[in-house]
């Protein structure tokens, strides 16, 4: 999923469809911790680095933007940007302007890349049986033990196939991030059980043609629970309101279930007559929102992890 469905991460350069490379892959070519070693980033004072790290005996690779401006004694936010089915980390740094939004932001954004450019997020895509779990879970220690990142704000986000791998980590890193935000992404294990409640947003179109608003199947994916459904289990996963409270903004409607416990929040974004997308703000519908902008002011209000 990507701008495709990927599991799922976008770039502007593929078409806002997303699962145009995506569906190309379904009708043609296949798709797609034990102990941690680990190359650190470099010391030079280059905003971006490459490094690598060792999780369950695979070498896994992420790309770390550090805005040259933040005060390197104030501890910051971290955000995971995670990529969609097909495309790769690069893909979601181009395609999101997460980049931007840090240093707008104050924050340190990580982009993680999955193997084979699919995420092991539950019954759909890319089928594989990595421990992708146990990478990120490794990433994000790591970078906290680097004592620029504040343990008790971290986020994590992604598109597609990545959004699906976001719903995963609240469910089995709840100790480790205090929120995640999903664009065109699904809840697909079927098995989630946060040790804490989590905040959980999602941005999802509702003429998603590869992961339906409405649930439903899509050949060479598999079956998806409706919006709805997921969000709700969310909702009640968290302790909210059994009755979200109703706003609009431009061709937005905003369901937002307050409430829960430890002040966490449960947001669904429905942009109406959007397609699979990581949302705006190039190719936009009239009115459709900036995805980046979203995610980050939904982090940027959300209590620290406690």
């Amino acid at each position: 999923m990507g701008n495709n469905i990927s599991p799922v991460a976008c770039r502007r350069s593929i078409p806002k469809s997303g699962f145009g490379i995506f569906a190309a892959v379904i009708m043609g070519a296949s798709a797609c911790g034990g102990s941690v070693a680990a190359r650190m980033p470099s010391q030079s004072p280059s905003a971006i680095q490459n490094a690598t790290m060792t999780v369950s005996g695979e070498l896994r690779s992420y790309t770390i933007f550090s805005p040259l401006s933040l005060d390197p004694t104030e501890l910051v936010p971290l955000v995971v940007a995670i990529h969609g089915y097909t495309v790769d980390s690069t893909e979601m740094e181009t395609s999101s302007h997460f980049d931007d939004q840090a240093t707008q932001g104050g924050f340190i954004v990580v982009y993680p890349q999955g193997l084979n450019n699919s995420w092991n997020a539950g019954s759909c895509c890319g089928h594989n049986s990595n421990d992708d779990v146990g990478f990120i879970r490794a990433l994000v220690d790591r970078l906290v033990s680097g004592g620029r990142v504040d343990p008790k704000r971290i986020f994590v986000t992604g598109m597609s196939n990545g959004g699906a791998m976001a719903h995963r980590l609240a469910c089995e890193l709840s100790d480790r991030i205090a929120g995640i935000a999903s664009v065109s992404g699904a809840l697909v294990t079927d098995a989630c059980s946060p040790a804490r409640p989590i905040s959980v947003l999602e941005m999802h179109g509702t003429a998603d043609s590869l992961v339906p608003f409405d649930g439903g199947f899509t050949a060479g994916l598999g079956h998806f629970p409706s919006t709805i459904s997921f969000m709700t289990r969310w909702a009640t996963l968290d302790g909210c309101a059994n009755t979200p409270t109703m706003t609009r903004s431009g061709i937005t409607q905003i369901s937002t279930w307050s409430g829960c416990r430890e002040g966490t929040l449960v947001v669904l974004e429905a942009v109406t007559g959007a397609d699979h997308s990581w949302f705006g703000p190039e190719d936009a519908l009239p009115g459709e929102p900036n995805a980046t902008e979203v995610v980050w002011d939904f982090f940027s209000h959300l209590p620290a992890r406690a």
